[in-house]
Order: structure tokens, then C-alpha cells, then sequence
């Protein structure tokens, strides 16, 4: 039999040296991918807490793996279940926040590849009031066209309406009776051309005279103007620093049917209130004054809610509807934004946003 050769010792230390370098040199290459690993995770994660939308990855049963936002929200939602609890619908979602604004976020749910569910929640709060404006819009011009048609057809059989009332008055002087049916027929007449010419001053076209205005000075001479101090205690916390670019004139229409709202609905109320805020935000790149006008008065019903922004809508008697449709004109006409938020029982809140004036 023949013995098997005993290795030259040479050779093995050859071999561990090689075998130590390799190693030493997967070592560093190890540490090396280590290394870009917790970089690429760390870059991941700036990414992911930097984008505009919160994002939940839950497990099978419900529990919290990861999210890039504090685990909840202040606030509630209006519509179901929290994103992050069992039971939450995808799709658009109504949120109130802590300090009481509305927001409209949409969910999206998909499962991931372990098992478990990513849920994405995306503030589209701008996007859906920009577009619900965009389609008010398209529905109010056509309205006012034809409005305006109308409202030329009937001016002049009402001009000699009012002129034969008045005329009537005159003849039944002393005739008490007949006279006070005169009259009637003479304000009814007046009311009639008052709304024509608010129909006309709806559909007519805007072109707005720009320039600096002073929100906080602003509001306070329309509220004097309006003796709404007088009547309601009113809050005017409006920064010294908010500014509008616009037309003092439309937006003084814009403030005076506001205020008249506001008025009519707390006239039932014991303890009235309003309350003027701004705060200054950046849309587009562009600097601008969210404003709000809040009252506790008795709101409006869920259902007339969609209509209101409607011509000759009106929530309250006797109102001729024009008020809010005017508004709206107005402040499209100054590429700003306007929408409501209201509780029946509860009161109602507009928000307005102009762009800033421009600095000196």
C-alpha cells in the first residue's frame, strides 16, 4: 500500500495567507455594501418623510409597521375609520381637523408582497375646491347669459311700470285706501327693478382694478360701515401684515354680502359672534392671505349647502339668491378662491384667498 504524501508546509501557509487576504478583502467590501446599505436606507427614508402624502404600512393583523408620519392625526375623520384602523375606505375621505377645518384627502390601499397593506393618504383639499369652483363657474356664466337677456327684455316694460305706479300714487292723493294699494304696487315694482339691476350687475363682466389693500383696515371699515359692531361682538384678529392685490370696490361688494349673511344669521341667536383670521400661505410659488369668516349662527342644511353659490338661491326669506353668486364672480374674476364650511345649528365659516400685494 502506498502512503498518501504529507503536504508541503509551503503551500499551506500559501494558501491561509491567500485565504486571509480574500477574507480580509470580503471584510471590506462587506463593510463597504454595509455602508452604502444605511446610506441608501437613510436617503430612503429622508425621501419618504419628505414627500406630500402620509404613507402606513400596516401587517396582516392591522399592526403598525412603519408610517412617515406621527402614527395619528389630530383630528377626525368624517366618513369611516381612520386609515390606519380596520374597516377604512379608500377613495376620498372628509377630515376635521383639531382646530375645525375641513380637508379632503384621498386613501389608496394595496397589499405588499409579505403579506400586510400599504395605505397612502394625499391631501387633494385644493385640487377638489379648485375644481368644484371650475364647474360653479362654467354653470354661473351660462346662467348670467341668459339672466342678462332676460333682464334687458324686462327693464323697459318696468320703467313704465314704475312710472304709471308713481303717477297713480300722485292721482289718489287722499284716497287712503286705494292709495296704500298703490304704494304696494309701487314697491313691489321697485323690488322688481332692484333685482333686474342686480341680475345685470351678476352677468356683466368683471375686470378688477388692482391694488394694495390692507386686510386688517379693510375689514374694520366695512364692519363699521355695515354697524355690524354695533349689533354683534366681532373679533377681528386679521395680522397687520395681510395683504390683498385687488379692487377695493368688488371686494367691498364681495365683504358687504358676506357680512349681511353673517348678520341675518344670527339675528336669532342670544350670543352672537364673528370672527375674522387670516393666515398667510404660498400656492403655486405664489404668497398668499387665506382669510376666514366665522360665525355660531344657525348654519346652513346639509342639502341647500351645494346650491347656495346657485342664482336667486337663498336660504333666508326675502333674500334675492344674488348675494353669494356675486361673490363668487368677483373673487374668480381675481383668480382667488371661495368656499364654504357650515353646520346646521352650529355656524358657518367662508374662506377666502387672494394673492398677496406685491412688496414695496
Amino acid at each position: 500500500m502506498t502512503l498518501a504524501a504529507h503536504p508541503d508546509p509551503r503551500e499551506l501557509l500559501e494558501a491561509f495567507e491567500a485565504f486571509t487576504a480574500a477574507s480580509q478583502q470580503l471584510q471590506v467590501r462587506y463593510e463597504a455594501l454595509q455602508g452604502q446599505l444605511g446610506q441608501l436606507q437613510g436617503e430612503l427614508q429622508t425621501v419618504i418623510e419628505a414627500v406630500p402624502f402620509a404613507v402606513w404600512v400596516l401587517a396582516e393583523d392591522g399592526a403598525l409597521r412603519f408610517t412617515n408620519r406621527p402614527a395619528h392625526m389630530e383630528g377626525a375623520f368624517l366618513d369611516g375609520p381612520a386609515p390606519w384602523e380596520p374597516g377604512s375606505p379608500a377613495g376620498l375621505r372628509r377630515f376635521q381637523s383639531a382646530r375645525g377645518r375641513e380637508q379632503i384627502f384621498e386613501e389608496e390601499r394595496r397589499p405588499v408582497p409579505r403579506g400586510g397593506t400599504l395605505v397612502t393618504l394625499r391631501d387633494v383639499t385644493e385640487a377638489v375646491f379648485r375644481a368644484q369652483q371650475e364647474s360653479r363657474e362654467d354653470r354661473l356664466a351660462a346662467m348670467g347669459r341668459m339672466a342678462a337677456e332676460l333682464a334687458h327684455e324686462i327693464r323697459n316694460p318696468l320703467g313704465s311700470l314704475a312710472l304709471f305706479a308713481g303717477m297713480l300714487v300722485e292721482d289718489l292723493e287722499g284716497q287712503e285706501g286705494p292709495q296704500d294699494l298703490a304704494r304696494k304696487m309701487q314697491e313691489s315694482v321697485g323690488r322688481l327693478n332692484r333685482l333686474v339691476g342686480n341680475t345685470l350687475a351678476f352677468s356683466r363682466d368683471l375686470q378688477p382694478r388692482r391694488q394694495a389693500l390692507l386686510l386688517r383696515a379693510f375689514w374694520d371699515e366695512v364692519l363699521r360701515a355695515a354697524t355690524l359692531a354695533e349689533r354683534v361682538p366681532w373679533d377681528n384678529r386679521i395680522p397687520e401684515t395681510a395683504t390683498w392685490n385687488g379692487d377695493p370696490d368688488l371686494l367691498r361688494q364681495v365683504a358687504q354680502n358676506l357680512l349681511q349673511n353673517a348678520t341675518r344669521a344670527l339675528e336669532a341667536h342670544p350670543s352672537p359672534r364673528v370672527l375674522l383670521a387670516a393666515a398667510e400661505e404660498v400656492v403655486d410659488g405664489i404668497s398668499c392671505w387665506h382669510l376666514t369668516l366665522a360665525d355660531n349662527g344657525c348654519g346652513i342644511p346639509a342639502q341647500a349647502l351645494a346650491r347656495v353659490f346657485d342664482p336667486f338661491f337663498s336660504t333666508f326669506g326675502g333674500g334675492t339668491g344674488l348675494g353669494l353668486a356675486v361673490c363668487h364672480r368677483i373673487m374668480v374674476a381675481h383668480g382667488g378662491l371661495l368656499y364654504l364650511e357650515s353646520q346646521e345649528g352650529r355656524g358657518t365659516t367662508v374662506h377666502l384667498r387672494l394673492e398677496a400685494a406685491p412688496p414695496e
